[in-house]
């Protein structure tokens, strides 16, 4: 049996001040000053729904726990209290719909950018890796379920569509950095080549390492990497190198200074073989750091994976709100503002348990002194 539907009411919405940093964020990432002069409007003079209006929208549906469709935020966006402290005015499904092909979703991304670039390290990992915090970054890709009317999310054929997120993860901070939405069949590398920075460390799994001729490409941008590769290529061994006590105790049982395949350009990569739970990993990097650190480095890559179940468990960035690019990229890039904004609230990325204290928060169930007990926190008092 369906669910009976049940309309939204007003004491269901609470405001949550993150949309006010985030609102700053916005205005200072435009160079405006003050809330008048911010609210610039874009796409012509006579348009009422105001670029920072329609974002804080978006991004109040990760906020708020009954809010699930573009139909709820418009609905929502009626509500006095929620005109005064999200929106400044109704909005309708049209103005709503129409806004996701006039507002730029790149200004979201420098907003993302610049908050994830507010994160120190945390306790968090081995500590010898503490001095690679800033350039150590998993890379990944993971697949947003697209409509079948949703023509440009072409994934492996035309009965399977998706949006497909491009994501640095920088694990000792554990915060996403950089990310880049494309349609579901755009290639990983392909696409991590415009994020290359000079000087970082990057983590990525077989499919990275699939194409040799990238790790030469990586070291002339001054990009160093971690990849695996797959579990039987053709190897030409130039020297080998010494396992000890130390590595072996990580599971790395050989390593060596070798040429991948046949037509292997530049010198040679270092491969680290490591066997953990019963699996064998094949590690290429240009990294001289000790082999146990190195096996250690890929085993975080899980990290990544586990941000991304969060994003769309927790979080709820599963359900897609827009049907263009460009809206479903907004979405995307609120939801990553989301991240960072509930880190820098809480000290962590919140689990499920911490998501229901905000709900209840948020639906006046819960003080804003049991929220912060419930998180371990402790009030700030001026």
């Amino acid at each position: 049996m369906a669910a009976k539907h049940r309309e939204i009411s007003e004491s269901d919405l609470k405001h949550w001040r993150l949309l006010d940093r985030f609102r700053q964020a916005l205005a200072a990432k435009r160079g405006k000053v003050g809330k008048e002069e911010g609210r610039s409007r874009r796409g012509g003079p006579e348009r009422k729904l105001l670029e920072e209006d329609y974002f804080s929208l978006i991004l109040f549906s990760f906020f708020n726990p009954v809010l699930e469709s573009m139909r709820g935020l418009c609905a929502a966006s009626h509500f006095e209290n929620v005109q005064e402290k999200v929106c400044s005015r109704a909005v309708s499904l049209g103005s709503f719909s129409e806004a996701q092909q006039v507002y730029d979703p790149d200004l979201l991304k420098e907003v993302f950018e610049e908050l994830a670039g507010d994160f120190s390290v945390q306790n968090w990992g081995e500590e010898r890796l503490k001095p690679l915090a800033q350039r150590l970054k998993l890379i990944d890709g993971s697949l947003l379920p697209a409509l079948p009317r949703m023509f440009w999310a072409l994934w492996v054929d035309d009965e399977h569509r998706a949006a497909k997120l491009h994501l640095k993860f920088n694990v000792l901070t554990q915060s996403p950095c950089q990310a880049v939405v494309t349609a579901g069949n755009c290639c990983e590398r392909k696409t991590l080549r415009k994020m290359l920075g000079k000087g970082e460390i990057l983590v990525g799994d077989r499919y990275y390492g699939l194409e040799y001729g990238f790790f030469n490409e990586l070291r002339a941008v001054g990009v160093d990497a971690v990849f695996r590769v797959r579990n039987q290529p053709k190897i030409h061994v130039i020297e080998a190198m010494d396992v000890s006590e130390a590595d072996r105790k990580a599971g790395v049982v050989w390593q060596a200074m070798v040429e991948l395949g046949d037509n292997w350009q530049g010198p040679p990569i270092r491969l680290v073989r490591v066997c953990a739970d019963g699996k064998e990993l094949l590690l290429a990097t240009g990294l001289e750091l000790e082999a146990e650190l190195i096996a250690l480095i890929y085993l975080y890559r899980w990290q990544i994976e586990l941000f991304f179940k969060w994003l769309k468990s927790i979080l709820g960035c599963r359900h897609l709100l827009a049907e263009s690019p460009r809206g479903v990229a907004i979405q995307i890039y609120c939801a990553l503002i989301a991240a960072l904004l509930l880190q820098s609230l809480t000290g962590k990325r919140p689990n499920k348990r911490a998501m229901e204290a905000f709900a209840l928060h948020q639906m006046g169930l819960a003080t804003e002194e049991e929220l912060l007990a419930s998180l371990g926190a402790e009030k700030t008092r001026k």
